[in-house]
């Protein structure tokens, strides 16, 4: 086995086992805190520590991976202080210590996995030149699939589909540890340590102007209807009357079509355009959302799941190659986290905020109508999202045009 393949294998199970506990927490934490005790409304808020996590960590941590501080040491730190705080999750009763907890949980984990996307890539990019050409998405397709092994086991196992909370948390600290040690054996690919003395500005520079200035832009609306719909869906999902393991499936069943697009995404870009993959990317989340509204239903909920597929491709794929094509080597990481602290730390923080209000205006009595008034608005959220992003494009194709 070559050292190319070997380092290419390496990054592909560290996605699969560090994704892992994603496929934990995203489906499962809002019905973790439910069980312990929190309303709709607290859980909207102690998830908003998310946003802050994400505010502050990925460009602090990224400056440190610009300035050539070794990745396959950092990510393995972040992982274990990422089990230490979902450790004393089981233990948080109230919406203020779960806030500092999920905060401390965030912190760890959005640097390692956005640290891990621009380190792959950066890896894609110095090992252009082999035999095997590999792509972005022929590893990240394997935090896609680690993402699906949570949910899939857990269903097996517990086949009466009541999952207690505290197996799911034993799990994810299991998984961050397991990922930790497939982390130390990533390869020594460190960036080339940059010039400056703060990459994170070059990158702010970049990201302020065209053609990027249109992307987090549109990320400010996406992401945050993303975050009221991730906290939102899994209770909308019990509501509807879908059991602890069925929610988990619906969710996966999204996720099974980003596996069946992702090998061909390089093709999709290349058919489509990049600008247009992005912006299918973001119209699929107010399609899926207002159909969800009208039609609250499991059949429905089934269905659009196939929506996933586009979204993943387009903002998961899509912007991040975009941005890695317009990025100096110098601070690659940097430009990414700072998509991230938009995507993942603003938006994170606005959408539970607004969630927290549309459940209290739906009333305490009926939590569905509160649900879907929440999921309304990220679809309108998401609608203003697509057309900045295509009104933008549309203002860059313009401008280069004139220029040519």
């Amino acid at each position: 086995m070559n050292d190319s393949h070997q380092s290419g294998l390496s990054i592909g199970v560290t996605y699969a086992v560090s994704f892992t506990v994603y496929g934990i927490l995203i489906p499962f934490l809002p019905l973790i805190l439910n069980a312990q005790g929190l309303s709709d409304t607290e859980t909207s808020i102690a998830m908003s520590g998310t946003g802050l996590a994400a505010l502050v960590a990925p460009i602090l941590f990224a400056h440190l991976a610009d300035r050539k501080f070794s990745f396959r040491r950092l990510m393995p730190a972040l992982l274990v202080g990422t089990a230490g705080s979902i450790a004393l999750l089981g233990s948080s009763k109230t919406a203020a210590t779960t806030f500092m907890i999920i905060f401390a949980t965030y912190f760890s984990l959005i640097p390692a996995l956005t640290l891990l996307d621009s380190f792959t890539m950066d890896f894609v990019i110095r090992n252009s030149g082999v035999s095997r050409k590999r792509r972005f998405e022929s590893y990240r397709i394997w935090g896609s699939l680690g993402f699906m092994v949570p949910t899939l086991g857990l269903t097996w196992w517990f086949s009466d589909n009541h999952i207690p909370a505290s197996v799911l948390v034993t799990l994810s600290v299991i998984a961050c540890l397991a990922a930790a040690l497939c982390a130390i054996k990533l390869p020594n690919n460190s960036p080339s340590a940059s010039t400056a003395k703060l990459p994170s500005r070059q990158a702010l520079s970049a990201a302020l102007a065209p053609p990027l200035r249109g992307v987090f832009i549109a990320n400010c609306f996406a992401g945050s209807a993303l975050a009221i719909f991730y906290i939102m869906y899994p209770r909308f999902l019990q509501e509807i009357g879908c059991s602890t393991a069925t929610i988990g499936l619906i969710i996966n069943l999204g996720v099974l079509y980003e596996i069946i697009l992702m090998p061909f995404s390089g093709r999709i870009i290349a058919a489509l355009g990049i600008r247009n993959v992005i912006l299918l990317g973001f119209l699929s989340l107010p399609i899926r959302l207002f159909i969800t509204v009208l039609w609250p239903t499991i059949p429905v909920a089934i269905a659009t799941q196939i929506f996933h597929g586009p979204l993943v491709i387009g903002l998961l794929i899509g912007v991040p190659v975009f941005l890695q094509e317009n990025a100096d080597n110098s601070f690659r990481h940097s430009l990414q986290s700072i998509n991230t602290t938009i995507n993942q730390g603003l938006t994170r923080i606005i959408g539970p905020a607004i969630g927290a209000i549309l459940m209290t205006m739906g009333g305490n009595d009926n939590a569905l109508r509160g649900q879907l008034l929440a999921i309304f608005a990220a679809g309108t959220l998401g609608l203003v999202a697509a057309a900045s992003f295509g009104l933008s494009t549309m203002r860059t194709s313009q401008t280069s045009n004139k220029r040519a």
